[in-house]
């Protein structure tokens, strides 16, 4: 339930309130058969409940709120009707219907096409003549400084392509569009024309009805005890590996207040309540959810108001939102430090549903914003103050999608402050998930098998619930836009060795990665921090441009321990089989061979993008660091049936070094008394110092010339500091994971979650050289096929940019649109500054224009490389012309056997910033 309070009031910019802190809503444990709610000239909105929960339903779903509700509907439209909402409380009583209503388009198309389906299915169902209070008001969001305007126009330029109707604005047409605004400190802003408000509470209570319509049942006051699950005999096989499967563990049923019932799928839509629920079976399920309070206040109505129509509008820079409720005016907020609720200690606080002083000073500086942003309000007094606890996520993204530990277990939870923005959306996506058995399109981002048991740690959580509610309306710089809570949980042994030496840390999937070094750090000074954000160049170019060139002309040393590991085991024949279904690429290589390769969905798309090796006894498969949990499922529920084979995941047990550029032989030889003359692609293994079975491979991840070392980790230390001591004669030095991405974006090597997903093919990326079409069969062959003998419609290409200055232009930074001769065609995925090029260079699908307006279009090269054509790239609203490319650039190439025994990195020591330095002095000498 919300925590409300009444009878305040505000008088100048001081916040006072009068009165005991009263809670003015009242609960109540009566069970009704038929809740009915009405309104005038609307159709009747009724919601049976069953007084008995029946003894088998095909789907139970947990939470009658507006989520759960949401997918009860669109099962009932896909045609399902033995449907069971079950509820601890009431039916379309939960926290979700007290949201701000506000749907909002502004934001990136995998977020913004659910959106948008849930403007236009409440657009329909109010037409039907149900009363959602439906209204487009459209939304000003408003820029108090340089840089958010840069951003809004950066996003503007980005989504308008795309069919989102939205202006940049100065403040004069801003206060035409709202006169209640005081833009005195606005820099700018932008208006989105199709933004919508709507009455939350009763969206909920129409999806509720038309599910019942079509044969759904609620059974309130029947909380959950058990989701019961059963273990097939096959599992037994599969007790080595490190995780338990969902092909495996099945939902059977559950366990309520009201007594239990079989299931084929359960549903968890308990909003804060999921992660509990999670933990309720046997095994339990990874549900990450932040339950944090979250607040709005409101106004009481003001005559002047009346009969207006006012936009939404939202202060990014005092993380506040305001939107008119009829004659009044609403504040909601996204707190720069947000409040955790912690759930396990729910009803033990007698007090526990007051609002308390502390709240009110925890808001204050948010009120205050309000008074300055709309003046009005300094005198109008507070009607209502409302807490609702909602359930936030670790990256602030929504949870969807089947749990990798148990089959038929879907979650669709983390609403991040708004269930209404995403409800019809998010609903009709697990819905459809469930009925064809296979995710919808761009849920990548969203799929629970983003995250791993780490992010289920309640103190991990309670951490990093403080940061992700501020984080949705923070200024998303590029590079440094990493979190400051929830740190430090996955590193490697050399981690505090690099944090000395002066790395500068970023964070994926838990682990502690080195973006760059800072060569100023001396080992006795606090940890190097990442600076403040830029639009423009990052102050720390030149240190990055130092690590580049170290890999290009001599060596450097890098930890990617952050990879996901694993080991595939088995008879001989039987693991081949298995990996040739998988791999569209020839994994019957040779003991010592290294295979690069793809895993595809049944459409072609990425489902894993890796390296396997294989070994005498076995497979070994990295892959990337987000896909620890995600592809460790996708091979487990494609396990023959027969135990023949088992998986395990060792990412933590080997620390990654990687030797990279020519000089990397001759250090490696020194190193390991060994001949390191080796073929691409291949490994073996070695001894390196005291250390015994190294496997070494002849792959690196940017292209150039050298080794990437698997070590078993109890080693890793000693083998680091050996390679800093012997390596000083050759130049090394530490290189981050920011000069490999220049690296492989300026050699136009596409990575995965960038260019690479489940939405993407070997053929529209480039890699159709890695798919061996020759194989009797693979997953996606068919679909791959048919591809290459149709054409793409879609194409990675690279652009160059032909006229940037790196030192003062704002810089691309992914997401960016793209036109051929004035005429849209994709947008940037990645992009980087190519040192050896001199020149920016991003990496973007293309798309015919025909496709985009609805005629599917092959991908012809002449069109794509006809020398008449200009394309361009749109950044923050200005076109910089560009040149596209369909093949990596010709860069020079210093291999490992063409360096001078006395040759040193050009630029090494000193480093490029040193260098600057003394020249800037000696032109400032007199």
């Amino acid at each position: 339930m919300p925590v409300v309070t009444r009878g305040l009031y505000a008088s100048g910019n001081r916040v006072r309130w009068r009165g005991a802190f009263k809670n003015n809503l009242s609960s109540t444990n009566q069970i009704h058969s038929k809740v009915s709610f009405s309104s005038h000239q609307s159709k009747q909105v009724e919601i049976t409940e069953v007084a008995e929960l029946p003894k088998h339903a095909q789907v139970v779903i947990a939470g009658a709120g507006m989520i759960g509700n949401s997918v009860a509907y669109h099962l009932v439209k896909r045609g399902w009707s033995d449907i069971i909402i079950i509820d601890k409380g009431r039916v379309a009583k939960g926290t979700s219907r007290y949201g701000s209503g506000v749907l909002g388009l502004f934001r990136p198309s995998y977020e913004r096409r659910l959106v948008e389906y849930c403007i236009d299915l409440y657009t329909d169902l109010q037409k039907e003549g149900y009363d959602l209070g439906l209204e487009l008001c459209g939304s000003v969001n408003i820029a108090t400084t340089k840089d958010r305007m840069i951003s809004l126009r950066r996003r503007a330029s980005s989504y308008r392509p795309t069919g989102v109707e939205c202006h940049v604005i100065d403040k004069a047409e801003m206060t035409k569009l709202h006169p209640y605004l005081n833009t005195e400190d606005v820099v700018g802003g932008v208006w989105i024309p199709q933004d919508a408000c709507v009455d939350a509470g009763k969206v909920s209570e129409v999806f509720a009805h038309l599910a019942c319509q079509g044969g759904a049942k609620f059974v309130s006051g029947c909380g959950v005890k058990e989701v019961l699950t059963k273990t097939d005999g096959s599992a037994i096989g599969n007790m080595s590996m490190d995780h338990h499967s969902n092909k495996h563990i099945t939902v059977t049923g559950v366990k309520t207040e009201k007594g239990t019932i079989s299931c084929d799928y359960f549903v968890n839509c308990a909003g804060i309540w999921a992660r509990e629920i999670g933990r309720m079976m046997k095994p339990p399920v990874k549900i990450p959810i932040c339950p944090t309070e979250h607040f709005f206040l409101t106004f009481q109505p003001r005559r002047e108001l009346y009969n207006k129509k006012l936009p939404n509008v939202r202060d990014y820079d005092s993380r506040i939102y305001l939107r008119q409720m009829e004659s009044a005016i609403m504040l909601g907020v996204f707190e720069k430090t947000a409040r955790p609720w912690d759930v396990t200690r729910h009803g033990q606080d007698v007090d526990w549903k007051q609002i308390k002083e502390e709240h009110w000073l925890h808001l204050e500086p948010y009120i205050r914003a309000a008074l300055r942003r709309i003046p009005i309000l300094k005198e109008t007094p507070y009607d209502f103050l409302m807490n609702t606890p909602d359930a936030f996520t670790p990256d602030g993204r929504w949870i969807l999608g089947e749990t990798p530990e148990v089959a038929r277990y879907f979650v669709c939870a983390g609403m991040n402050g708004n269930s209404l923005q995403g409800a019809g959306g998010v609903g009709k996506s697990v819905a459809d998930w469930i009925v064809d058995g296979v995710a919808p399109k761009q849920m990548l981002r969203f799929e629970v098998q983003r995250f791993t048991s780490l992010h289920n740690n309640s103190r991990f959580l309670n951490e990093r619930s403080r940061e992700v509610v501020g984080r949705h309306y923070q200024l998303h710089y590029p590079i440094v836009n990493e979190f400051k809570y929830g740190r430090k949980i996955r590193t490697s042994p050399i981690y505090s060795e690099l944090e000395a030496r002066g790395a500068v840390f970023g964070e994926r999937m838990g682990w502690e990665r080195a973006l760059y070094f800072n060569p100023n750090h001396h080992r006795e000074d606090p940890p190097s921090e990442l600076p403040a954000g830029t639009w423009r160049k990052p102050e720390f170019l030149d240190h990055i441009e130092d690590e580049y060139l170290v890999c290009r002309e001599g060596v450097g040393l890098m930890d990617m321990s952050s990879f996901a590991k694993f080991i595939i085991r088995g008879e001989e024949k039987s693991v081949i089989a298995y990996l040739q279904k998988l791999c569209s690429n020839d994994v019957d290589v040779s003991v010592g061979g290294v295979v690069p390769t793809g895993m595809q969905n049944e459409k072609g798309g990425y489902e894993n993008d890796c390296l396997l090796i294989r070994r005498d006894n076995s497979f070994f498969m990295v892959s990337p660091t987000q896909q620890q949990t995600r592809i460790l499922e996708f091979m487990d529920n494609h396990l023959p049936e027969d135990n023949s084979i088992s998986l395990q995941d060792v990412t933590s047990m080997y620390t990654v070094l990687s030797l990279i550029g020519p000089k990397s032989k001759d250090l490696m030889e020194e190193m390991s008394g060994s001949d390191m003359t080796m073929h691409p692609f291949t490994y073996k293994e070695i001894n390196v110092g005291y250390a015994s079975g190294v496997m070494v491979l002849a792959v690196t991840n940017t292209g150039e010339p050298g080794y990437s070392l698997y070590i078993p980790s109890e080693f890793a230390l000693q083998i680091y500091d050996n390679f800093m001591k012997i390596g000083r004669d050759y130049g090394i030095r530490n290189v981050g994971h920011l000069a490999m991405r220049m690296l492989r974006i300026e050699k136009f090597i596409p990575f995965w979650g960038e260019e690479l997903s489940a939405d993407t093919t070997p053929i529209e990326s480039n890699k159709t050289f890695k798919v061996k079409f020759d194989k009797e069969y693979f997953i996606g062959k068919e679909a791959l096929l048919k591809q290459k003998n149709e054409g793409v419609q879609k194409r990675l290409v690279q652009f160059q940019f032909e006229e940037f200055n790196k030192d003062q232009d704002i810089w691309p930074w992914g997401g960016e649109a793209i036109y051929r001769n004035g005429e849209f065609v994709g947008f940037t995925s990645s992009t980087a500054y190519g040192f050896t090029l001199q020149k920016m260079v991003a990496l973007g699908f293309v798309r015919h224009p025909a496709t985009i307006a609805g005629s599917p279009t092959p991908m012809d090269t002449a069109w794509l490389t006809d020398k008449s054509a200009k394309w361009s790239i749109d950044v923050a609203g200005d076109m910089v012309p560009v040149t596209a490319h369909l093949h990596p650039p010709n860069l020079p190439i210093i291999t490992q056997e063409s360096v001078k025994d006395n040759y040193k990195p050009k630029k090494h020591h000193p480093t490029v910033q040193l260098l600057k330095q003394i020249q800037l002095r000696e032109h400032s000498s007199p």
